[in-house]
């Protein structure tokens, strides 16, 4: 079991909820879009503790791509 990984999914998932939470309190889409980005980061990490980070490593990049962009426009929106 990879505990870094394992903490990382468990913090993204934190951060999702938080996002939400902050989001229906305020309205601001800012932080649902950040949510969604470390939703993304909680996808790549799932699959590789799933082990499947390896065959799915083209896919992933695009994942956690996905993540970061959607970080990215959450903090300039």
């Amino acid at each position: 079991m990879d505990y870094v990984t394992l903490m990382n999914l468990i913090f993204c998932i934190l951060i999702l909820l938080l996002g939400i939470k902050k989001w229906r309190d305020t309205g601001v889409k800012a932080f649902l879009l950040v949510g969604l980005g470390f939703t993304m980061f909680g996808i790549s990490h799932t699959m590789t503790l799933l082990g499947y980070a390896t065959p799915l490593k083209t896919v992933l990049i695009g994942v956690r791509s996905i993540g970061y962009i959607l970080v990215i426009i959450g903090l300039l929106v």
